[in-house]
């Protein structure tokens, strides 16, 4: 979570205006469902809305007539642990670095922590995010919940797509959907908000690729986009290396230290190869990464459209083989078979 400084009362949010004024209204009303699914890409702001919503509903601060009476203050003691994590009341249940799924432990224990009284504030703030992680055992376990809810209980959901959840679920949460920003949002967000210089701001909006959170990461973590050139490099060479060769970095990335990398890795694979599919077809103007511009097109030459996008297809379907509990490692060999050779 970014530690961006929030001087004044708001949700603070890039973007999302439709998600945020949906649940304005909720709250105006005071119809807050006992259940939410935030659906969107990676890194563009589900988790963050979240923990917005949480803030508001456990705010001490009182309306400001002012500004509308559906925000959080963000000066209160309430909303400054929500910011900080530190909130006895407000619950975040996710997948553990070295585990491949959220397990059905974590689930009955927040069964037993819904089912207590709230400790400071009106609620019980449930936050899951990548609910997707939860195994069909936590997922059925969950349903009880839902279809039992306290009534001082909120549970917010977060997944990049609805179909990676239960249909159950689904019929029992009120779905909000993220969209990507445009570039230029994200670009005078890093001005206006972080204080970030132009010039770096203009890379950083268009790495992004419509991910605020990514953005946010990547001026705050110095060695980011170090890591991601790297890692690119890397993902550049590949078809030029054998067969064993690619097995053996199959190996590496899925190891089990480096299991948690691999869902922003394979984002950025998706990225790696629409950009050499654009190139492809000469629409060099919309690549993301744009400060590797020329080892694009150097590879995008050699390298007919059509299998660029087969290739995109082939790394679509090994992270949904993933996200659908398949060994990681796998499908990644299976993915190595399928990209294609040259070389560079």
């Amino acid at each position: 979570m970014s530690t961006h400084e929030i001087s004044a009362r708001g949700w603070n949010i890039v973007g999302h205006e439709h998600a945020i004024d949906i649940l304005r209204r909720a709250l105006a009303a005071q119809q807050i469902r006992h259940a939410y699914l935030l659906v969107g890409p990676p890194r563009i702001g589900k988790t963050l809305l979240a923990r917005r919503l949480a803030q508001t509903l456990l705010c001490t601060g009182g309306p400001d007539p002012a500004v509308s009476p559906q925000d959080p203050c963000n000066t209160c003691l309430a909303c400054r642990k929500v910011l900080h994590g530190n909130h006895p009341d407000v619950h975040i249940i996710e997948k553990a670095p070295d585990k491949q799924f959220i397990l059905i432990e974590q689930i009955r224990e927040l069964q037993n922590r819904s089912a207590r009284r709230t400790m400071e504030g009106r609620r019980n703030i449930f936050i899951i995010p990548d609910a997707q992680y939860m195994n069909l055992q936590a997922a059925n376990c969950l349903l009880k919940t839902l279809e039992e809810p306290e009534p001082d209980v909120v549970l917010i959901l977060t997944v990049p797509e609805p179909g990676l959840l239960l249909p159950t679920i689904l019929s029992r949460v009120q779905m909000l959907s993220l969209q990507l920003l445009t570039a230029t949002q994200i670009k005078q967000a890093l001005i206006e908000g972080w204080q970030v210089e132009a010039e770096h701001a203009e890379l950083v909006s268009a790495l992004a690729a419509g991910r605020m959170g990514w953005a946010i990461q990547a001026i705050e973590d110095d060695e980011m986009l170090d890591e991601r050139r790297e890692h690119l490099e890397q993902l550049a060479m590949l078809p030029t290396l054998s067969r064993v060769e690619r097995f053996d970095y199959a190996q590496k990335i899925t190891a089990a230290d480096r299991i948690g990398e691999l869902g922003d890795l394979l984002e950025l694979w998706l990225l790696w190869w629409r950009d050499l599919l654009l190139a492809s077809n000469n629409c060099v103007d919309l690549i993301v990464n744009a400060d590797m511009r020329d080892l694009l097109m150097k590879q995008a030459a050699k390298l007919p459209s059509t299998v660029a996008e087969q290739t995109i297809k082939n790394i679509l379907k090994a992270r949904e083989a993933i996200e659908q509990n398949v060994n990681p490692r796998i499908a990644l060999e299976v993915l190595m078979l399928d990209l294609p050779a040259f070389n560079v």
